[in-house]
């Protein structure tokens, strides 16, 4: 309907600078109107009228499936998200002989110490002085899939089809790791499904039996201790702690400074200072 570039896909609530998203509802072009550097969108030809500003528009009878169709035919047919290069490990590095460095699209900085049984799958880079303890999993295939169950109960997903199936969605992004990141052992990191990687700051340090799903950003110096399972697209600002176990829900923000103690589980955001206990009282910090 309305012509556009775009630097990158995103889903409409995490949209960055010249992003292509879609909308299947009013509810979502609600998002889209605060997200004025949204580049263009796929919506249904009923909502074109109610498309506001210059955005792109294209039209689709079911948005979200022409949406994840074209993201699948850029990453496997393109190189919109990702160009390939010969894995480049920094001499100073000091790399296990029992640890698994894919031959290509890894780079690991100096320094950085890589332990046994770690594995540093494609789209991985590694900033200087990084620890990666045994047995930890960088740059993994995300756990994205659209079946019948992907419509969780909600009233506003019931009358979509999802097919009989359940097909996974590729993940064409990367991870990105700072200076000083410590990552222990048995922790799995997601690559992100878009462009924008997932990322984890300078100084940060995660500890055992962690996950942090795709499209994550995890700021500087924050501290996640074991067990915890950071869900997809989740922002931790920066110095933020989270205790064992907790469990951060999808999409949320952690304010700079927050806490989260064992075994909160956070489906909203959380301002910055604020100390969110098990009990989900909220408290602020002096």
């Amino acid at each position: 309907m309305r012509d556009a570039k775009f630097a990158d896909l995103a889903l409409v609530g995490h949209a960055g600078p010249e992003a292509l998203v879609y909308a299947n509802d009013a509810r979502a072009l609600k998002q889209l109107e605060r997200q004025s550097h949204v580049a263009a969108v796929i919506t249904t030809p009923e909502l074109t009228g109610s498309v506001i500003g210059a955005t792109g528009v294209a039209t689709a009878e079911d948005p979200e499936t022409a949406f994840y169709a074209l993201h699948a035919w850029l990453a496997a047919h393109t190189d919109f998200y990702w160009s390939d290069f010969p894995t480049e490990i920094d001499r100073s590095a000091a790399i296990h002989e029992r640890a698994y460095i894919a031959p290509r699209n890894v780079r690991i900085g100096p320094r950085v110490i890589v332990e046994p049984n770690a594995t540093i799958l494609e789209r991985v880079t590694i900033g200087e002085d990084s620890i990666i303890r045994a047995g930890a999993v960088l740059g993994v295939q995300g756990f994205e899939f659209k079946g019948p169950a992907s419509r969780q109960g909600r009233a506003s997903r019931a009358g979509r089809d999802y097919g009989t199936t359940n097909t996974s969605i590729p993940h064409a992004g990367s991870v990105a790791l700072g200076e000083r990141v410590e990552i222990q052992a048995n922790t799995t990191i997601d690559r992100s499904v878009f462009r924008v990687p997932t990322s984890v700051g300078d100084d940060t340090k995660i500890d055992n039996l962690i996950h942090i799903a795709h499209n994550a950003h995890i700021g500087e110096r924050c501290l996640i201790a074991a067990c915890a399972m950071i869900a997809g697209s989740v922002t931790l600002e920066d110095d933020v702690w989270i205790g064992p176990s907790a469990v951060i829900s999808s999409g949320v923000r952690i304010g700079r400074g927050a806490a989260i103690v064992i075994g909160a589980t956070i489906t909203k955001d959380v301002a910055p200072g604020e100390r969110v206990a098990s009990d989900l009282r909220v408290y602020r910090l002096p």
